[in-house]
């Protein structure tokens, strides 16, 4: 049985992408998979995925985990090393003693990220952005292959390596076969916006309150909102607002693991992804969020530009507006004025996912990647 570990310092041990859809698929296909991150619980679970633990580090002093990471790759000796960061990159040079396969996965548009980071000072980012570029593509070519989240994302790479496949971050369906609404949302006879993922300025987090705030308080209108904020110093900021201006108009629900994430959205009567233009969301790619929403049966409302409002308005499954406070403003009434359609358009969604939008409609291309990627071992 060929040996597969996933690797990676940053992501949680539940991520969706790597152990919820990649893991799981490969386990399946029959590879003797480990996901190796930090705070992992320990052992196989139900899946037959083994997952073994780093420290909990932050960012600055992750490098020190590398110690553990060497250790576990000489005990587990794995056919295939496969990373999820792109610090990680820095072991390609050397890694090839530890697994006679290495796989590259990016995540992101990583320049445009860089460029955008709030712990990085404003002055350094564009030069960050192009080191990081250089870096990216440089330490990549050490590798056996490559995927990425988006097919444009791998114009930031040369000739090497030459196999690549873009999965796409479409949900597992079967995450949302059976939907529990969660009970406290349903009690809530209001007009229910949900918001679940990455609370930053650029993904709307300010944008969002703002909204609120213009429809006012006589609109039987509610936001439930939960992640993880990027800029730590932007949660007591947004708690302070809400407490003054919004109390029992936005409620914090923290950040949700994915598991009960299904829930919370099918309780709501709208997704809500109000991302902003920046250097990471102009460029094509698949927000996850959005397909999550239409899985639950939710209408959804986007910002709309580059591609993100297409499958909106194709599916006719929620409405993609102007990525401003007047448009999403404009977009919550018109969707308020229309209950019986906001409900058709969730239905309209869920169906697409099921039948298109889906993981389960794409993970054979990862199936078929490591195929041609092992051949030989």
């Amino acid at each position: 049985m060929i040996r597969v570990v996933h690797l990676s310092v940053v992501h949680t041990p539940d991520d969706p992408r790597i152990y919820g859809r990649e893991c799981r698929t490969l386990a399946d296909a029959g590879y003797d998979v480990t996901y190796i991150a930090p705070g992992a619980p320990a052992g196989r679970d139900e899946h037959g995925i083994q997952r073994r633990p780093l420290p909990r580090r932050g960012r600055s002093s992750r490098w020190l985990s590398v110690r553990e990471i060497v250790a576990e790759l000489r005990r587990l000796r794995p056919h295939v090393l496969h990373v999820h960061d792109p610090e990680l990159l820095t072991l390609f040079p050397v890694a090839h003693a530890l697994a006679p396969r290495l796989v590259y996965d990016m995540h992101e548009y990583l320049p445009e990220q860089v460029a955008i980071k709030p712990y990085i000072p404003s002055s350094v980012r564009p030069a960050a952005a192009r080191l990081t570029a250089v870096a990216q593509r440089d330490l990549a070519r050490f590798g056996d292959g490559v995927i990425s989240a988006a097919p444009l994302q791998l114009r930031a790479l040369g000739a090497k390596p030459a196999l690549r496949a873009a999965l796409l971050n479409y949900p597992r369906f079967s995450r949302f076969t059976t939907l529990a609404a969660r009970p406290e949302l349903l009690a809530d006879a209001r007009f229910k916006l949900v918001h679940v993922g990455g609370l930053s300025e650029g993904r709307g987090l300010f944008l969002m309150l703002d909204v609120m705030a213009a429809l006012g308080p006589d609109l039987p209108v509610v936001l439930y909102l939960a992640g993880r904020h990027a800029d730590p110093a932007d949660a007591a900021a947004v708690r302070a607002r809400v407490e003054a201006e919004l109390p029992g108009r936005v409620v914090l629900l923290g950040e949700l693991p994915p598991k009960d994430v299904p829930g919370y959205l099918s309780a709501a009567d709208v997704a809500w992804s109000p991302i902003l233009r920046g250097p990471q969301f102009e460029l094509p790619n698949v927000l996850t969020k959005i397909y999550e929403g239409m899985a639950a049966g939710c209408a959804t409302l986007v910002s709309d530009f580059s591609d993100h409002g297409d499958p909106i308005r194709r599916e006719r499954c929620g409405l993609a507006v102007p990525p401003t406070v007047e448009g999403h403003v404009d977009g919550v009434r018109r969707l308020l004025a229309d209950p019986h359609e906001c409900a058709r358009m969730g239905e309209r969604g869920r169906r697409a996912v099921r039948e298109r939008y889906s993981w389960e409609a794409i993970e054979g291309h990862l199936v078929d990647f490591y195929a041609e990627l092992c051949k030989g071992l």
